[in-house]
């Protein structure tokens, strides 16, 4: 009988666990255009695969000719939006932007954000993305902005996350509250040889060890985007996003780049092996019309249930 008992207690146990697993497992998106306005199937969408969050550019941080920082490219709410959904605004910053001194910037983007947010009746702001190629030449720049919109936001009760490429994880980790692993644009694409330049996992492998000792808190995002590549002769000419967006001259070559259903799952197995706390969310890029029909239901609950 006392056998029994605790073969009872451990299946209570472990269903609870599993339970509590569950429950702190996200699935979240991106969204990326400048007009949110959500079709019927992407809010199907959103609603049949139980996504939480959303990830959503609000506007672009560039810098004119004399070295000025401006917002660009400004989200327009056209749009209410889903029920539930949590919101985090995501802010881009060209990595020009941190090659000159802009002591007001945080304080800028924050205000604007919140701006935003009250303006569209988004919600109270809990979460802030910064998205930033950075590199070594402008880390210190950049880190030393980070500083002071982490503190900016702590006063104001706001989380603050920052964008990771894979080849920054061999640098220090930035000073924010958690990361967002970008597990995409791994190749070349002005390459006519370089096949898979959004997701090739011959390209994450190189770095994927420096997971096991990264001193910042990790989610992952994957690719379910696909370019259009002109090229002309050989030689790259640009991504075509819309059928008139460049010339095509006779003897021209568009090639489609996309991963595959298989790449992205071969990537999450890896990302996990290293570091399996970044699929305690996990995050697809992103949410439109052409992405979310790329594969069936089960594929993208294949691809968010890789644990």
């Amino acid at each position: 009988m006392r056998h029994l008992k605790i073969f009872l207690f451990i299946i209570v146990v472990s269903i609870f666990a599993s339970c509590s697993h569950k429950e702190s497992e996200k699935r979240s998106m991106y969204y990326w255009r400048t007009s949110l306005n959500l079709s019927k199937g992407e809010r199907a969408f959103l609603q049949q695969h139980h996504v939480g969050r959303l990830y959503v550019r609000y506007f672009d941080v560039v810098c004119d000719d004399a070295g000025h920082s401006q917002p660009n490219a400004t989200l327009s709410f056209d749009d209410s939006l889903p029920a539930g959904l949590e919101i985090v605004p995501t802010v881009y910053i060209l990595n020009d932007c941190m090659r000159h001194d802009d002591p007001l910037l945080a304080e800028r983007i924050l205000k604007r954000v919140r701006q935003m947010n009250e303006t569209n009746d988004v919600g109270p702001l809990k979460e802030l993305q910064v998205d930033c190629d950075w590199t070594m030449q402008t880390r210190q720049r950049f880190f030393g902005f980070l500083k002071q919109l982490h503190a900016l936001c702590q006063k104001n009760n706001v989380r603050l996350s920052a964008t990771i490429r894979l080849h920054q994880l061999s640098q220090p980790a930035p000073p924010v509250d958690r990361g967002v692993l970008m597990v995409y644009n791994t190749g070349d694409v002005t390459r006519l040889d370089c096949e898979k330049p959004i997701l090739n996992l011959d390209d994450v492998k190189p770095y994927v060890h420096h997971l096991d000792d990264y001193h910042l808190p990790l989610s992952a995002a994957y690719p379910l985007f696909t370019w259009r590549v002109l090229f002309r002769g050989g030689r790259y000419v640009g991504i075509m996003h819309g059928d008139d967006d460049l010339p095509v001259l006779r003897g021209d070559s568009i090639v489609t780049r996309q991963p595959s259903l298989q790449d992205i799952l071969e990537a999450e197995r890896v990302i996990r092996r290293h570091g399996p706390d970044a699929h305690s969310e996990l995050i697809l890029y992103d949410l439109s019309k052409q992405n979310i029909n790329r594969f069936n239901f089960s594929d993208y609950e294949k691809i968010f249930s890789v644990r």
